[in-house]
């Protein structure tokens, strides 16, 4: 369950990482997702959410954000601990619009011959004389 919702939270991240207020609308999803995975631990395990919380809720890693971390078995019966990924965290970026030098869908080889206008640099100067 958490390794399928981190591949849709980190692309989540990843397409909403250049909008307008992200640490709010972030930490608005962070929250909903929190409250959905308790009680979908609830449910799983036939308890409470403070007992799961005591049990399952803590940092994965020294310096990282408080996040649920389960523990499991992998495919050959080992431990194995997935964490929650925290959108809060992730990284934030500003949009650059960037015009491309060719169309990514066209497949070309030959060079290309675009034609330049400066009818603003003609205009202004037939407009002076």
């Amino acid at each position: 369950m958490i390794a399928g919702l981190n591949r849709q939270l980190a692309g989540w991240a990843a397409f909403y990482k250049f909008t307008d207020f992200t640490a709010h609308v972030f930490g608005r999803i962070d929250l909903v997702v929190f409250l959905k995975m308790a009680h979908w631990l609830g449910h799983r395990y036939r308890s409470r959410i403070k007992p799961l919380m005591r049990k399952w809720y803590r940092t994965p890693e020294p310096g990282k954000a408080k996040t649920w971390l389960v523990f499991g078995r992998n495919e050959r019966g080992g431990p194995h601990g997935k964490a929650l990924y925290r959108l809060v965290s992730s990284p934030k970026a500003q949009f650059r619009w960037r015009n491309p030098e060719d169309n990514p869908y066209i497949f070309r080889k030959e060079a290309r011959s675009t034609v330049t206008s400066h009818y603003q640099d003609v205009a202004m100067a037939m407009g002076q004389a």
